[in-house]
């Protein structure tokens, strides 16, 4: 009976079977061959619609010396011993130029062959290679059948024509060539709808036209970039990530950009303010730009808003009118808190994100500030707070005498705390003094040290405690009434981290738990 459930995998239909396998990487599917015999006969057959191969140590620092010879030969065997009538849906080869550079133009010819329809290839020279990058050759623009193509790492020259038909999505990554040959392959590609250009070097210009099903665009990190210039009528998600350097960018036919990304640190508040204004349908923004000292959005249909600031931008004015604005996300070096609480409209507010960088440079007023942030947040379902430092919950002893009363309406705090903070009690007692949150949850990743410590304070709280005598704001002791374990899986990670003698860098999930908070003082 235990062997017919255990090969009950044998009954399954050869379709089924091949879609469960192109799901796991070929180095995983070599061992299944030993699960039962209808696995056994698919790859008897080598007739597995995708095929993904990666170096043992790919992108590992340093390189481990690691035998290389069967992940070789296994390549060969699957590619070259493959009918040439199975059709391949996906090869992905992410590999060592100096271990594979004499294979892999067959391995390349052999894919072709047998009408592979997405080609990933991230060819990764090491030592004196990376002066002679690997060279694509010519017949990979010329597959008829290939839909999704990424490149990394490779010399791309086009000297013949183009002929790829059926392309829908194109990843150019960290591409040797001038603007020519790219420009000559997203020309003669008009059904790309999802296009990815990133860290290319040489790359000066780019225009993207002439692609009507374009609704994705990404141009990352291509410093050497001095303008683009965008016409794609279809276009939803835009990510423009640039530095170093001025770059000129020229967005038309954009009335149905949803999704705008854009990291520069040369743009200036006008030409910003001018790219912005022009984007009726915009609904998500993602702004980090290091320029800017005055941010103004004033949008309606804005309702996810991402916002990096730096150091230098401490003192930026900030106007920000979005009344139906969900989704807040805030990181950097200390927000301009005072600037933000006065012109941001919170009305319809479902999540907010604060993430602070480490920093020295620590106002007294900050904890005041953002208790006062805390306040406009109030009717925001989540509040997600991550903390890398004590210094960022300083609480002067000055000022102990005169706080106001901490925040009572917060639904959801989830709290992130890095693994490199100390001092983990100085931490719970500044956030409970600031908030009193209706349910707290710690994220996985978070220092177990901290869940154990603030487990260990709820569960060993006087009844009637006798602390802060002299302050007229009295500490969280004094307001908590209950705290429960919120859940099942909660519960067991919390025994886990109890149970460990020296609790283990990350927690593996979240732990929740649900407060009462008292109405009145004890």
């Amino acid at each position: 009976m235990a062997e017919e459930q255990i090969d009950r995998i044998s009954q399954l239909p050869d379709d089924i079977l091949r879609s469960i396998l192109s799901l796991l990487p070929t180095r995983d599917l070599a061992r299944t061959n030993l699960v039962s015999k209808a696995w056994r006969k698919l790859f008897a057959f080598s007739s597995l619609p995708v095929l993904m191969f990666q170096s043992p140590d790919f992108l590992a620092a340093p390189r481990k010396d690691t035998d290389v010879s069967s992940f070789i030969n296994a390549i060969d065997s699957y590619l070259k011993l493959r009918q040439k009538d199975a059709s391949l849906e996906k090869l992905r080869l992410h590999v060592h130029l100096n271990d594979v550079k004499s294979l892999l133009d067959s391995w390349i010819d052999a894919a072709l062959e047998r009408k592979v329809k997405e080609l990933d290839l991230y060819i990764l020279p090491r030592g004196r290679e990376r002066r002679n990058p690997y060279s694509l050759p010519a017949k990979i623009f010329a597959a008829t059948t290939i839909t999704v193509l990424s490149l990394q790492r490779v010399i791309m020259e086009i000297y013949g024509d183009i002929d790829l038909p059926a392309l829908r999505k194109l990843h150019l990554g960290e591409i040797q060539c001038d603007e020519q040959p790219i420009q000559k392959l997203i020309s003669s590609c008009p059904l790309i709808d999802c296009l990815r250009i990133e860290s290319c070097h040489g790359l000066q210009k780019l225009h993207v036209s002439g692609l009507a099903n374009l609704r994705r665009l990404g141009v990352l990190w291509c410093y050497e970039l001095k303008r683009i210039e965008i016409n794609a009528p279809s276009l939803q998600y835009l990510m423009y990530q640039q530095g170093r350097r001025p770059c000129d960018v020229v967005l038309r036919a954009s009335e149905f950009l949803r999704e705008l990304t854009f990291w520069d640190s040369t743009i200036t508040g006008d030409l910003f303010q001018n790219l912005v204004s022009r984007l009726p349908s915009l609904e998500g923004l993602g702004i980090r730009c290091t320029k800017l000292q005055r941010i103004e959005i004033s949008d309606h249909q804005l309702k996810r808003l991402d916002l990096s600031l730096t150091e230098k931008q401490s003192k930026a004015k900030l106007k920000i009118d979005t009344p139906n604005l969900q989704s807040f996300k805030y990181d950097g070096h200390r927000m301009p808190l005072a600037s933000l609480i006065s012109s941001m409209n919170t009305s319809s507010l479902q999540e907010a994100q604060i993430h602070f960088l480490g920093s020295d440079n620590y106002s007294h007023l900050f904890i005041p500030q953002l208790k006062e942030f805390f306040e406009k947040l109030k009717h925001c379902q989540v509040i997600k707070l991550l903390i890398k430092s004590k210094r960022e919950l300083i609480l002067p002893r000055k000022l102990r005498p005169i706080l106001s009363p901490p925040v009572y309406d917060i639904k959801h705090l989830n709290i992130t705390v890095s693994h490199c903070c100390r001092n983990h009690r100085y931490i719970i007692d500044r956030l409970l003094w600031m908030c009193h949150p209706q349910t707290l949850s710690i994220s996985s990743g978070t220092n177990p040290k901290f869940v154990k410590i603030l487990y260990n304070k709820f569960n060993n709280k006087e009844e009637h405690p006798k602390c802060c005598t002299s302050c007229p704001i009295k500490c969280w002791r004094h307001y908590l009434e209950d705290v429960q374990i919120d859940g099942d899986e909660s519960r067991l990670e919390i025994d886990r981290i109890i149970a460990m003698p020296k609790p283990s860098m990350y927690t593996h999930s979240d732990v929740r738990f649900r407060l009462k908070w008292r109405s009145q003082l004890l």
